[in-house]
């Protein structure tokens, strides 16, 4: 639990420059299907930035990693990623396409080789999904993400109902805050829900847009102080992201920031992050299967309700 100091110069561990990273294909240990998401219950405080480049650091590394975006009413990976993508979630639910069909025009090829599944913007089915809707997404969903070594789940601000069944379906969450009382105040509403559904999988944090590093890794030390102090409940701190003028550069040019300014202080702190996540202490199993299989769980059939929505 201890946080990743910051380092602002450099590409990370064995990196020198990004196209070394390409050329290396470097890897760290083998996975066999792993499933990470990224929530946070704030909006703004960089979830899908974090997604993003994440992915494309792994990525990087020679793996297979698909990022999802899991905001199902209000997406916006896909606009960090420069793509416009013709289909999105919403098509999971829609009848008369085959799994050849979706795989072939769904998934779409992205920055440093990872690859998206988008989701969908203004599309308030997608928001407010009930329990059946949502079974059905997972069934639909799984196929297509069963080739991958990572799969990257951004998800929407906020505890939707898919929001909730996807954090509680994953063995590994990292919530992205900002050293802001209300974003704090929400990562901790994040983790107690976890804690009071039994999830018994490893929470990170990540402090995202820190103005004053040492002040942020406080803010995490405290988090993690709470959340054991008063839900039991340990925390794996991955380290800050500092405030830089490159990220906005780099969503104004919708390339991820390890792509379009790798030598930035903010690019840094995420290749040490991602050595962290990616490379550090694996989970046991496969992950991805977990996933699937506690989340259908979830939204199982009940046996006498007659509630139409989803109540996680």
């Amino acid at each position: 639990m201890s946080i990743v100091p910051f380092k602002p110069k450099g590409l990370g561990p064995g990196f020198r420059d990004v196209s070394s990273a390409v050329r290396a294909g470097q890897r760290g240990p083998a996975l066999a299907g792993r499933l990470i998401v990224v929530g946070g219950g704030k909006g703004g405080t960089g979830k899908s930035f974090i997604t993003a480049n994440l992915a494309v650091l792994a990525s990087l590394q020679g793996r297979r990693v698909i990022a999802v975006d899991g905001d199902l009413g209000l997406a916006n990976l896909h606009l960090l990623f420069g793509l416009d993508p013709e289909e999105n979630l919403l098509s999971l639910l829609q009848p008369g396409w085959s799994s050849a069909e979706l795989r072939a025009r769904l998934v779409q090829p992205g920055p440093g080789g990872v690859r998206l599944l988008p989701g969908a913007s203004g599309v308030g089915r997608l928001a407010s999904l009930n329990r059946g809707e949502l079974r059905r997404l997972v069934h639909r969903l799984e196929p297509h993400l069963d080739d991958s070594e990572l799969v990257l789940i951004d998800l929407s601000a906020g505890l939707a109902p898919s929001t909730q069944l996807f954090l509680r379906a994953a063995r590994e969450v990292v919530i992205v805050a900002n050293p802001e009382p209300s974003a704090m105040l929400d990562a901790y509403g994040v983790i107690k829900l976890l804690t009071e559904s039994d999830h018994a999988g490893r929470i990170h944090l990540v402090m995202n847009r820190a103005h004053n590093l040492p002040a942020a890794q406080q803010c995490a030390q405290r988090m993690v102080a709470t959340a054991r102090e008063f839900l039991g409940r340990g925390v794996n701190v991955l380290g800050c992201v500092p405030e830089d003028a490159a990220v906005i550069d780099s969503v104004h040019r919708r390339r991820p920031l390890v792509l379009s300014h790798p030598h930035s202080p903010a690019a840094s702190a995420l290749r040490l992050i991602a050595h962290e996540l990616v490379d550090g202490a694996l989970p046991h199993g496969n992950t991805l299967s977990a996933f699937f299989s506690t989340a259908k769980a979830l939204v199982a059939p009940r046996r006498r309700s007659s509630r139409s929505s989803c109540a996680l």
